[in-house]
């Protein structure tokens, strides 16, 4: 006969097992880097990396390196950057995370005036923001290099804006964290598993017929 006293032990030790293992095996959150290398000259960026968990909405075009891209707005890599095509819109540049909030978000930024980068949640109040201070391209005689990277951290980023007062600007290297569940989450929901195997458990014993021969 199985000693459902023993069996319960044994099931509630593998429980909390399960317990730890999941919270030490939980996925540390990875950084997405996009580059924009893999789009044309002139490109319209719109829904090309929503895969990545990002999408640009079509507010921004590629410019590229010995081409179309004036050098003194250099590049952090590779030959492309995005900027603020005045033919797409006002010259704000919006990114929405897809599938997933974010909790860090930044880019690679060049402008010819100063280029502030907004965070908001999805109720559209404003979580943080980051400027460049003025003009820093190169050669902009402010003493401020090209490619300032401007970021925020904040949880729950549901989109983010790049603006200027008017003139152009770029970005290079957009990157992006998206938001995990907190250790403490994920604790939660594994001990109602635990809870829910060892009153299974419990409610078996009662209804357990035991027979004499």
């Amino acid at each position: 006969m199985v000693n459902i006293k023993n069996l319960s032990i044994t099931l509630a030790g593998l429980s909390l097992m399960t317990i730890g293992t999941a919270l030490a095996s939980a996925p540390a959150a990875l950084a997405a880097v996009i580059d924009f290398d893999s789009l044309s000259d002139f490109e319209i960026v719109d829904d090309q990396f929503l895969s990545l968990g990002a999408d640009f909405n079509g507010t921004a075009s590629i410019l590229q390196l010995g081409s179309t891209l004036n050098p003194d707005f250099p590049p952090v890599s590779g030959n492309n950057i995005i900027y603020d095509n005045p033919s797409l819109g006002s010259g704000t540049i919006r990114i929405d995370a897809v599938d997933s909030f974010w909790s860090s978000v930044g880019g690679f930024v060049t402008g010819n005036t100063n280029v502030t980068l907004t965070a908001y949640n999805a109720s559209n109040s404003i979580l943080g923001t980051a400027s460049t201070g003025g003009a820093n391209f190169d050669g902009a005689g402010t003493g401020l290099l090209p490619n300032i990277f401007l970021s925020i951290t904040y949880p729950d980023i549901s989109y983010v804006t790049f603006e200027d007062s008017g003139n152009t600007y770029t970005i290079d290297n957009f990157t992006f964290t998206k938001s995990v569940p907190e250790p403490s989450v994920m604790l939660g929901t594994l001990l109602t598993f635990a809870a829910f195997s060892a009153n299974s458990l419990r409610k078996g014993k009662r209804q357990q017929v035991t027979t004499k021969s």
